[in-house]
This record gives C-alpha cells, sequence and structure tokens, in this order.
C-alpha cells in the first residue's frame, strides 16, 4: 500500500491564505506576514496551552497536532486534531486566551500571525477580518464531526472518523483515499471515547469487510461508497 505524503501544505491550500495576503505577501509562496515566522515545533511539545493569554494565531505548515483538556486525577482527553493548512487558537481572538492545550503529534511546523493584526480598534483590518472569518468557518465545520460521532456505535464512529480525515486531508489537496495516521490508536481512542481495543477491533471490522486496507498507521480507503453506507444514516457536514 502507498499513500502520499501528506505532511506539508502549500501556502495557497491554507486556511489563513487570504490574512497572509492582507498582511503584506500576495504571491504564489506567501507566508504568515513579511516575514515568514515559522517555527519548528518538536513532537509532544506545545503549540499553546490552555488558559494562556492570547499572542498568536497558528497555521500548521507541516506535520499534526493535538488538542487536549484536562481531566481530574490528571489524566486528559485527546479533543481535536489539527492536519497540515489548518488554524490553531483562533477561539483566542475574542476571549483574549486559548481555550485549550495543543501538542504536536509528531515534529512539525506552524506559522504565527501575531495578535496585534486583530485589533478590533483599527478599522484598515476588515480584509483580515473576513480572511479570518473564512478560516473560522472551515473549524467550525470540523468540529460538527466531533458531535455526530458521540451518540453513535463504535464501528460508525470509526468509519466517521475515517472518513472525517479523508475530508479534511482531500481539501487541502491531499489524497482523500490512501494517508497516514498521524495519532496513535490510543489517540483515537481518547478522542471517539472508545476503549483501544474497541478501536482496533472496528479498523479489523472495517477492513474484513473490504472497506478499508490498513496496515499500522497506513490507511486506504478501499471502497468509499461502502464506508459511507456504514454512516449513511448520519448527517455528514459538506
Amino acid at each position: 500500500m502507498t499513500h502520499q505524503n501528506e505532511n506539508a501544505v502549500q501556502c495557497l491550500q491554507c486556511e489563513l491564505s487570504e490574512v497572509c495576503r492582507e498582511q503584506g505577501k500576495d504571491d504564489d509562496n506567501a507566508s504568515l506576514g513579511t516575514v515568514p515566522p515559522q517555527s519548528n515545533i518538536q513532537k509532544g511539545e506545545p503549540v499553546c496551552r490552555e488558559g494562556e493569554s492570547f499572542n498568536n494565531l497558528y497555521a500548521v505548515n507541516e506535520g499534526a497536532l493535538k488538542s487536549e483538556a484536562a481531566l481530574s486525577g490528571g489524566e486528559s482527553r485527546v479533543t481535536g486534531f489539527y492536519f497540515a493548512g489548518e488554524i490553531v487558537g483562533s477561539e483566542a481572538v475574542s476571549m483574549g486566551e486559548y481555550g485549550r492545550t495543543v501538542v504536536a503529534l509528531q515534529d512539525s511546523k506552524v506559522c504565527a500571525i501575531p495578535e496585534s493584526s486583530f485589533s478590533l480598534e483599527d478599522k484598515s483590518h476588515g480584509n483580515i477580518y473576513q480572511g479570518l472569518l473564512l478560516a473560522m468557518s472551515h473549524q467550525v465545520r470540523n468540529e460538527q464531526w466531533t458531535g455526530l460521532m458521540a451518540a453513535h456505535r463504535s464501528e460508525q464512529r470509526v468509519a466517521l472518523f475515517l472518513f472525517m480525515v479523508s475530508k479534511r486531508l482531500e481539501f487541502h489537496g491531499f489524497s482523500a483515499d490512501e494517508f497516514r495516521l498521524p495519532m496513535t490508536r490510543r489517540d483515537i481512542a481518547s478522542y471517539l471515547g472508545l476503549a483501544i481495543e474497541t478501536v482496533s477491533r472496528s479498523f479489523q471490522r472495517l477492513k474484513s469487510a473490504g472497506v478499508i486496507e490498513v496496515s499500522g498507521r497506513n490507511v486506504a480507503l478501499k471502497n468509499r461508497d461502502l464506508l459511507l453506507s456504514v454512516t449513511e444514516r448520519l448527517p455528514v457536514p459538506g
């Protein structure tokens, strides 16, 4: 099984591309701002922490991230994932602080646009706000998936999760049919509210049914129509 490298995204495929252009770089290789403020984030390193003051809005240029919420007893729950081309920290624009802790699932790169670019007092930022609104609408669409998965049986949750990953990668120009999952089965189980063993069994059932091919973290959707039939009673975001 082969898969396309979905680690890095071109700037024009990024959800903040419109904001970038308004920041003064209007070309095919634009980065956020007049100087590319890219940061290397090592696996396990936080991009932002829940409760920290808002300093930057981030875009994932390469790699993948996950958000976590602290639970009682020192444990944490995975609440979301961010792939190349997606934004991190949009809730902090209005809150003034980050609403979640986000860490790298693998060595990654993020671009940052400073908080000062979103000053409500500067009326010249209208086009930046418009670009930000578009980017945030994509994030709202992505987060709709979480609610859809929560109330359904395990195999449906896993099928819908794989379809979600496929759709989000496709939106940013990557292969929708073959990809490598950057997260562990434990992360998936935490996100879906399932036991790790249940997630593994669901993967195997989907494989046995000819819906997917799976080898470790590499996944190929062999029959997307059949995958959709597993979730056909669920309203799927566009």
